[in-house]
């Protein structure tokens, strides 16, 4: 059996044997009804004998009774190990509907009265608790319900206040009403705690004016909460200086808090916490207002001192949004002995660091603590407080692909981590020596412990956390598979509630960069099964970060476990080649003075598909004239402009001249581009040389001397142009 659950069952069965005990002897608090004068208040935190028990459960015996001990189920706020004394009603053999009945107050028709109850609720009870009011307080038909009282977490104080007008004069009393109508489960499932109440008439009206000023010279009293500006540097070296901080007394009889002392026990200025005897010590030093930004981290550094003996505890806390009781968090538990020193090398330690979780106004605070009353020999002192922003450091270097990892070993986690963005941080993601173990249907243990990482309940705050892996260095048009064991609890499985899913993200720090689910989790209680598998791309490349992520609104349903994680770019089938398409806008030219051609053109920028060629692609580029291979032209670039020039001799270069451009990519061949040129070689004195003879001109004495008479002196030539069908023609021409 888990821990927590063999914890509940214990504590139910002393439970269940008190009610038998109530039963015999009856129920306590069963005295007559007195009427008390307004205002009215009492704290639950002893026995009384002014507030009475009104069972109308269907089977009377189990009622409200006073309790202030955490192993018979009193109420520990945060779960912690000591009650809070209360009175409450627990488990109830019959369905409850129990009323704990105040005094009678005499109130009036036309006058508003504010009503104010303190109360509490364990183990997420399906119970409710209203307040209600009569005039008849035996007879529980009688009561009007004035509200339901909203506690949706456990282990939580809630304060609340209701306004109530009565229809008419007469004597009231008001209860605190406990009834579970769930379908369930409803005779041992309860758990409420009634802390405290209160009623008052409501005053309204303008406010009296309050006269001249008696002190006009005296400066205005500092407005609370003052907004501070980072980095901030405060030394209480002066009562103004101290006025900028404001205090919490919370201490169980206020009177004695933090103070500005122009010496203190060392003779020096400081903001001050000393001698409290009236009471135990819950006091908090409160700073100005900071705006902080999520993921952004943000050192306090301190300069402190403790009294010679002292016994008063330091502890170092923040609010979220506004400062209250009940929204402390705490940074860390500094001690009583200051400076804080760490381990036996007794270094120093005066700076601490919080992690923004989420964007917003954060105050800083100094909470005295002290279960006791203060002695003489208690004393601590602030003497200045720095706050500023951390750097960044340098940005993480992405992590190769394919990337594995198995979380077995405690060391494999270095590299990752925990983001906790819940209402209350505290429990998240961590390495877990036990890790997981497999439970058959009767909770029976199934195979081995598994080392892994794991996620064991927010329990009275939502879950909200994400386990942050490496940077990797992601591109667009690319698809990657994501591969992970992991396993869920039995009984997060049936409660069915909790969601798990794979994110991508491109800051480890800021929930909102978490914006693409790539998909969900199976929830699962098996160990040795098939991986969940994503498939995903991004449509920028840029370096990203893959989370798991769980949530859960009731936080105690949330488990988890990560076994390993795997990360690799898919591998998809080899592409067949195709071929470019031809050269572009070929042509030759004939240059008479070198008898030669020159061909140009421009290279492709797409294949025969239409699809762009990409940038650095090398082509080849073959030049033929009819097929004899010219040229080879290695590396062009798709879209550059090519050429090449073809020599000739004087008996070649005139005639038809043919040509083609053949592109080579991939070993693939484009279409040919073909260009046709005719060279004409001009004669003078009305010779004609037709386009398609071949020409040979030769002295009269028979010696050859080309086929260009431009060329040659004056004299007298024989010039033969034998035509492509093979006939002939002689013609004798005089330059």
């Amino acid at each position: 059996m888990p821990y927590l659950l063999h914890f509940i069952v214990m504590r139910k069965t002393l439970l269940n044997t008190m009610g038998l005990v109530l039963a015999l002897f009856g129920a306590t608090n069963v005295y007559a009804q007195s009427t008390v004068e307004l205002p009215y208040s009492i704290t639950f935190d002893s026995t009384n004998d002014v507030w009475t028990v009104l069972d109308a459960s269907p089977t009377p015996g189990t009622s409200w009774e006073f309790n202030n001990d955490w192993g018979n189920d009193g109420f520990c706020i945060g779960n912690a190990w000591t009650a809070t004394p209360s009175y409450c009603i627990r488990t109830d053999s019959g369905e409850p509907n129990d009323y704990y009945v105040s005094p009678s107050f005499s109130l009036k028709a036309g006058k508003t009265y504010t009503v104010k109850t303190s109360s509490g609720t364990m183990y997420s009870t399906p119970a409710k608790l209203s307040v209600e009011y009569t005039t008849t307080s035996t007879d529980a038909a009688s009561f009007t319900k004035l509200s339901d009282i909203d506690m949706p977490s456990s282990g939580v104080q809630y304060d609340n206040s209701y306004d109530l007008t009565v229809p008419e004069d007469g004597l009231y009393s008001f209860a605190f009403h406990a009834t579970n109508t769930s379908a369930g489960d409803k005779s041992n499932w309860v758990y409420l705690y009634a802390l405290g109440f209160s009623i008052e008439e409501k005053v309204g009206g303008e406010t009296p004016d309050p006269g001249p000023d008696p002190d006009p010279d005296k400066p205005d009293p500092p407005v609370e909460d003052q907004e501070g500006t980072l980095p901030y540097d405060m030394t209480f070296d002066s009562a103004e200086k101290f006025a900028t901080w404001t205090t919490m007394d919370n201490s169980e009889t206020p009177g004695v808090t933090w103070a500005y002392t122009a010496s203190d026990f060392a003779g020096k200025p400081a903001a001050h916490m000393g001698m409290d005897a009236t009471s135990e010590t819950c006091d908090w030093l409160v700073s100005p207002k900071f705006e902080l930004k999520e993921g952004k981290s943000y050192t306090i550094t301190v300069d402190a001192a403790s009294g010679p003996d002292n016994e008063l505890n330091l502890i170092l806390d923040y609010f979220v949004g506004s400062k209250s009781a009940d929204n402390q968090k705490t940074i860390e538990w500094i001690g009583s002995k200051l400076p804080a020193t760490v381990g036996e090398s007794g270094e120093v330690k005066n700076q601490w660091t919080l992690d923004a979780n989420k964007d917003g106004v954060y105050l800083f605070a100094f909470r005295a603590l002290n279960w006791g009353a203060n002695n003489a020999n208690d004393a601590i002192s602030i003497y200045s407080v720095k706050i500023e922003e951390k750097a960044d450091g340098e940005p993480d270097a992405p992590v190769a692909l394919p990337y594995e990892v198995s979380f077995e070993q405690e060391e494999n986690v270095a590299a990752w981590t925990a983001m906790d963005r819940s209402g209350n941080t505290g429990s998240t993601w961590s390495w877990n020596s036990w890790g997981y173990q497999e439970y058959d249907t009767d909770w029976n243990p199934v195979g081995d412990q598994h080392p892994c990482v794991s996620f064991s309940s927010d329990w009275n705050t939502d879950a909200n956390d994400y386990w942050v892996s490496p940077e990797f260095a992601l591109e667009a048009g690319k698809t990657y598979l994501a591969k992970a064991h992991t396993a869920n609890t039995r009984s997060c499985l049936e409660a069915g509630t909790t969601s798990f899913t794979m994110k991508l993200g491109t800051n480890k720090k800021v929930q909102s960069s978490f914006d693409q689910t790539l998909g969900s989790i199976e929830l699962n209680t098996v160990y040795d099964r098939d991986p969940s598998t994503f498939e995903f791309s991004v449509q920028e490349s840029g370096n990203y970060y893959v989370a798991f992520h769980i949530s859960d609104s009731e936080g105690a349903n949330a488990y988890g476990y990560i076994f390993d994680f795997s990360l690799a770019e898919k591998e998809g089938a080899a592409e067949e080649p195709v071929a470019t398409a031809p050269v572009a806008d070929l042509i030759a030219t004939e240059v008479m003075t070198r008898s030669a051609v020159e061909l140009a053109w421009t290279n492709p920028t797409k294949d025969v598909d239409g699809k762009d060629l990409p940038a650095d692609a090398a082509l080849t580029v073959k030049v033929y004239e009819g097929e004899e291979l010219l040229a080879t032209l290695d590396a062009q670039a798709p879209g550059s402009e090519g050429t090449y020039t073809k020599e000739s001799t004087a008996d070649t270069f005139a005639g038809e001249h043919s040509y083609k451009v053949v592109v080579v990519y991939k070993e693939k061949e484009s279409e040919a581009a073909t260009a046709t040129l005719t060279v004409v070689v001009d004669a003078i004195n009305g010779v004609v040389v037709p386009a398609d003879a071949k020409v040979s001109v030769h002295t009269l004495g028979g010696a050859a001397v080309g086929n260009n008479l431009s060329t040659l002196g004056k004299g007298t030539y024989i010039v033969t142009m034998k035509r492509a069908d093979g006939t002939m023609k002689t013609v004798k021409v005089t330059k």
